[in-house]
Protein backbone atom coordinates (compact mmCIF):
# COMPACT_ATOMS: atom_id res chain seq x y z
CA UNK A 1 0.00 0.00 0.00
CA UNK A 2 2.59 2.25 0.64
CA UNK A 3 4.42 1.60 -2.25
CA UNK A 4 1.31 2.47 -3.84
CA UNK A 5 0.72 5.81 -2.56
CA UNK A 6 4.35 7.00 -3.12
CA UNK A 7 4.00 5.80 -6.87
CA UNK A 8 0.93 7.83 -7.12
CA UNK A 9 2.65 10.92 -5.56
CA UNK A 10 5.43 9.75 -8.75
CA UNK A 11 2.65 10.33 -11.05
CA UNK A 12 1.42 13.58 -9.55
CA UNK A 13 4.71 15.22 -9.77
CA UNK A 14 5.13 13.56 -13.32
CA UNK A 15 1.97 14.35 -14.60
CA UNK A 16 2.41 17.99 -13.08
CA UNK A 17 5.64 18.47 -15.09
CA UNK A 18 4.40 17.18 -18.04
CA UNK A 19 1.33 19.61 -18.45
CA UNK A 20 3.50 22.88 -17.99
CA UNK A 21 5.75 21.22 -20.74
CA UNK A 22 2.77 20.59 -22.87
CA UNK A 23 1.74 24.25 -21.72
CA UNK A 24 4.92 25.88 -23.43
CA UNK A 25 4.71 23.65 -26.69
CA UNK A 26 1.02 24.74 -27.18
CA UNK A 27 1.58 28.31 -26.27
CA UNK A 28 4.62 28.08 -28.87
CA UNK A 29 2.80 26.30 -31.38
CA UNK A 30 -0.09 29.15 -30.62
CA UNK A 31 2.73 31.72 -30.97
CA UNK A 32 4.09 30.32 -34.49
CA UNK A 33 0.53 30.00 -35.68
CA UNK A 34 0.57 33.74 -35.44
CA UNK A 35 3.66 34.12 -36.66
CA UNK A 36 3.37 32.52 -39.81
CA UNK A 37 -0.33 34.20 -40.23
CA UNK A 38 1.08 37.94 -39.71
CA UNK A 39 3.65 36.82 -42.12
CA UNK A 40 1.89 35.27 -45.13
CA UNK A 41 -1.94 36.67 -44.37
CA UNK A 42 -2.77 33.00 -45.46
CA UNK A 43 -4.91 30.43 -44.25
CA UNK A 44 -3.69 27.53 -46.44
CA UNK A 45 0.42 28.72 -45.38
CA UNK A 46 -1.73 28.05 -41.34
CA UNK A 47 -3.61 24.67 -42.22
CA UNK A 48 0.06 23.56 -43.58
CA UNK A 49 1.28 24.03 -40.11
CA UNK A 50 -0.99 21.47 -38.88
CA UNK A 51 -0.09 19.04 -41.97
CA UNK A 52 3.38 19.00 -41.13
CA UNK A 53 3.10 18.55 -37.73
CA UNK A 54 0.52 15.95 -37.38
CA UNK A 55 2.14 13.89 -41.01
CA UNK A 56 4.99 12.70 -39.14
CA UNK A 57 2.77 11.68 -35.97
CA UNK A 58 0.36 9.73 -37.86
CA UNK A 59 3.14 7.98 -40.33
CA UNK A 60 5.46 7.33 -37.60
CA UNK A 61 2.89 6.13 -35.21
CA UNK A 62 2.53 2.94 -36.43
CA UNK A 63 6.03 1.87 -35.26
CA UNK A 64 6.63 3.97 -32.35
CA UNK A 65 4.54 1.66 -29.94
CA UNK A 66 6.90 -0.95 -30.67
CA UNK A 67 9.82 0.87 -30.60
CA UNK A 68 8.95 2.24 -27.23
CA UNK A 69 7.78 -1.25 -25.62
CA UNK A 70 11.16 -2.38 -26.08
CA UNK A 71 12.79 0.91 -24.76
CA UNK A 72 13.28 2.37 -21.75
CA UNK A 73 10.44 5.78 -21.63
CA UNK A 74 12.51 7.73 -19.66
CA UNK A 75 14.91 7.84 -22.17
CA UNK A 76 12.36 8.14 -24.80
CA UNK A 77 11.03 11.40 -23.54
CA UNK A 78 14.18 13.31 -22.02
CA UNK A 79 15.29 12.19 -26.16
CA UNK A 80 11.92 13.75 -27.31
CA UNK A 81 12.35 16.87 -24.58
CA UNK A 82 15.86 17.25 -26.20
CA UNK A 83 14.81 17.91 -29.25
CA UNK A 84 11.77 19.90 -28.26
CA UNK A 85 14.62 22.17 -26.68
CA UNK A 86 16.57 22.08 -29.42
CA UNK A 87 14.08 23.07 -31.89
CA UNK A 88 12.71 26.03 -29.65
CA UNK A 89 16.19 27.22 -29.56
CA UNK A 90 16.89 27.06 -33.76
CA UNK A 91 13.01 29.04 -33.97
CA UNK A 92 14.52 31.37 -31.24
CA UNK A 93 18.34 31.80 -32.73
CA UNK A 94 16.85 32.56 -35.93
CA UNK A 95 14.00 34.67 -35.32
CA UNK A 96 17.34 36.82 -33.19
CA UNK A 97 19.33 36.55 -36.44
CA UNK A 98 16.47 37.51 -38.76
CA UNK A 99 16.29 34.45 -41.01
CA UNK A 100 13.11 32.93 -39.30
CA UNK A 101 10.97 32.19 -41.96
CA UNK A 102 8.08 29.91 -42.72
CA UNK A 103 9.38 26.74 -44.34
CA UNK A 104 12.32 26.65 -41.27
CA UNK A 105 8.71 26.10 -39.25
CA UNK A 106 7.19 23.73 -41.16
CA UNK A 107 10.83 21.65 -40.58
CA UNK A 108 10.43 22.28 -37.13
CA UNK A 109 7.10 21.17 -36.91
CA UNK A 110 7.62 18.01 -38.90
CA UNK A 111 10.18 17.09 -36.25
CA UNK A 112 8.39 17.65 -33.74
CA UNK A 113 5.93 15.68 -34.69
CA UNK A 114 7.76 12.69 -35.41
CA UNK A 115 9.74 13.06 -31.74
CA UNK A 116 5.56 13.09 -30.20
CA UNK A 117 4.94 9.88 -31.58
CA UNK A 118 7.34 8.13 -29.78
CA UNK A 119 7.00 10.63 -26.15
CA UNK A 120 3.12 10.13 -26.12
CA UNK A 121 3.36 6.35 -25.60
CA UNK A 122 5.90 6.34 -23.62
CA UNK A 123 4.06 9.01 -21.61
CA UNK A 124 1.29 6.94 -21.29
CA UNK A 125 3.00 4.10 -20.78
CA UNK A 126 5.13 5.14 -17.84
CA UNK A 127 2.01 6.49 -16.13
CA UNK A 128 0.00 3.05 -16.66
CA UNK A 129 3.42 2.14 -14.35
CA UNK A 130 3.11 4.61 -11.86
CA UNK A 131 -0.21 4.61 -10.94
CA UNK A 132 -1.71 1.29 -9.18
CA UNK A 133 -5.08 -0.03 -10.54
CA UNK A 134 -7.62 1.94 -7.72
CA UNK A 135 -6.13 5.47 -8.98
CA UNK A 136 -6.58 4.73 -12.76
CA UNK A 137 -9.63 6.89 -12.97
CA UNK A 138 -8.66 9.57 -11.28
CA UNK A 139 -5.26 9.38 -13.01
CA UNK A 140 -7.66 9.79 -16.26
CA UNK A 141 -9.19 12.28 -14.56
CA UNK A 142 -6.52 14.32 -14.31
CA UNK A 143 -5.28 14.06 -17.80
CA UNK A 144 -8.06 14.72 -19.09
CA UNK A 145 -8.11 18.16 -16.80
CA UNK A 146 -5.21 19.12 -17.76
CA UNK A 147 -5.40 18.64 -21.59
CA UNK A 148 -8.37 21.13 -20.86
CA UNK A 149 -6.57 23.42 -19.21
CA UNK A 150 -3.56 23.25 -21.64
CA UNK A 151 -6.11 23.95 -24.83
CA UNK A 152 -7.88 26.91 -22.82
CA UNK A 153 -4.81 28.48 -21.19
CA UNK A 154 -2.05 28.10 -24.05
CA UNK A 155 -3.87 30.55 -26.56
CA UNK A 156 -4.42 33.18 -23.72
CA UNK A 157 -1.23 33.14 -22.59
CA UNK A 158 0.75 33.16 -25.81
CA UNK A 159 -1.45 35.93 -27.00
CA UNK A 160 -0.36 38.02 -23.77
CA UNK A 161 3.06 37.42 -23.88
CA UNK A 162 3.61 38.20 -27.65
CA UNK A 163 1.56 41.56 -27.32
CA UNK A 164 3.58 42.75 -24.13
CA UNK A 165 7.34 40.92 -24.79
CA UNK A 166 6.51 40.14 -28.41
CA UNK A 167 7.15 36.20 -29.86
CA UNK A 168 10.68 35.38 -28.25
CA UNK A 169 8.93 35.50 -24.90
CA UNK A 170 7.01 32.74 -25.68
CA UNK A 171 10.07 30.89 -26.75
CA UNK A 172 11.65 31.26 -23.70
CA UNK A 173 8.74 30.45 -21.38
CA UNK A 174 8.71 26.90 -23.78
CA UNK A 175 12.19 26.55 -22.82
CA UNK A 176 11.78 26.66 -18.77
CA UNK A 177 8.66 24.83 -19.29
CA UNK A 178 10.66 22.02 -21.24
CA UNK A 179 14.05 22.08 -18.94
CA UNK A 180 11.31 22.06 -16.13
CA UNK A 181 9.94 18.56 -17.33
CA UNK A 182 13.13 17.17 -18.24
CA UNK A 183 14.74 17.95 -15.01
CA UNK A 184 11.90 16.24 -12.75
CA UNK A 185 12.56 13.27 -15.14
CA UNK A 186 16.13 13.07 -14.30
CA UNK A 187 15.27 13.25 -10.57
Amino acid sequence: MQKQQANFKTFIVFWLSQTVSQLGSAMTGYALVLWVYGQTNSALSVSLLTLCSYAPYVLVSVFAGGYVDRHRKKSIMLCADTVAFLCTLLIAALLLLNRLSVPWIYLVNAITGFMNAFQSPASAVANGRLVPQDKLTKMSGLQSISGSAVSLASPMLASFLMSTFGIASVLLADVGTILFAAGVLLF
